[in-house]
């Protein structure tokens, strides 16, 4: 362990004893992805509703905090949740059917984003366009990250293949198939040298890049029918958080696989989860139709 490790896995514990802070509302169905900005101000979300949305975290919690709301917002209070309806941005992503995955460009000013529609798309959030689109995929795309560097994008697609794309040139540099079958999820570690990925088999796998083989597998959460279970890496990747079929949000130790905590507030499977380093704060969305946040 690192310094510092013992410290931010109480912190993922004390999760478990607050329950959430905020549900944020605004979609129109399914919520099936969402991603964190670096500094945890923007949070972007994916959905069935076939759009990209936007949201001012920061001005969120400062309402749930001071009680104070704007002209536009309505705000409804259940038990010790905050439950918002704040101003937010819906993005020009041009899919064609539901969006399935997410993720923010090392520059904060592009995501990548992957759709029912086959494609990846790369989208400037300043100029609220469209400026790359990747095809090549047999079927939908599940999930998009990029490697650290961020030349590349990387796909995950119900066609068991993951594959490498030039942001530049939009061409596919490398592709190979996922011997696990489909695939609903890929996260990439700060190196680069470690991919976690979710499957219908109700399993989570670490995998190293280099030898291609699976270092670890952390079971015990619910992946097996039509949604698309997450899995990411938490606090100094010293955790793994992943959402469920069952409404709950897991959370498992990295080294050991051994299981932290089991997060309950949602009312329906769990998608995905973002874990931000910065504000020590953990995002859940749900096919409840909310993004819920957990303070450590």
């Amino acid at each position: 362990d690192t310094p510092g490790d013992g410290d931010r896995m109480s912190r993922v514990r004390r999760i478990n004893e607050r329950g959430p802070e905020l549900a944020i509302l605004g979609h129109k169905s399914r919520i099936w992805d969402l991603a964190s900005d670096r500094s945890g101000r923007w949070l972007c979300s994916a959905s069935g509703d076939n759009t990209v949305r936007l949201w001012d975290v920061w001005a969120c919690l400062e309402s749930h905090e001071n009680s104070r709301f704007d002209s536009g917002e309505a705000a409804e209070m259940s038990g010790s949740n905050m439950q918002v309806r704040p101003e937010h941005t819906i993005l020009n992503a041009g899919h064609s059917g539901d969006v399935y995955g997410l993720e923010f460009h090392s520059d904060q000013r592009h995501i990548a984003t992957a759709g029912y529609d086959k494609s990846v798309r790369l989208i400037n959030i300043e100029t609220n366009k469209v400026v790359k689109e990747f095809n090549g995929h047999s079927s939908a795309v599940t999930h998009v990250k990029f490697n650290p560097v961020g030349n590349l994008v990387i796909s995950v697609s119900k066609d068991s293949t993951i594959k490498f794309w030039d942001t530049i040139s939009g061409v596919c540099i490398r592709s190979f198939f996922q011997p696990v079958g489909e695939v609903t999820s890929l996260d990439v570690s700060r190196d680069g040298l470690q991919i976690l990925s979710s499957s219908k088999d109700s399993s989570i796998r670490l995998w190293d890049v280099r030898t291609g083989r699976a270092l670890r597998r952390f079971r015990g959460y619910q992946n097996s029918s039509l949604n698309f279970i997450r899995a990411v890496f938490g606090p100094r990747e010293a955790a793994v958080f992943s959402g469920s079929e069952d409404g709950k949000v897991y959370a498992w130790d990295t080294q050991s696989a051994s299981p932290l905590a089991k997060l309950r507030g949602h009312t329906g499977p769990v998608f995905h989860t973002a874990w931000n380093d910065t504000q020590a704060l953990l995002a859940s969305c749900s096919d409840d139709g909310t993004v819920r946040t957990w303070r450590a």
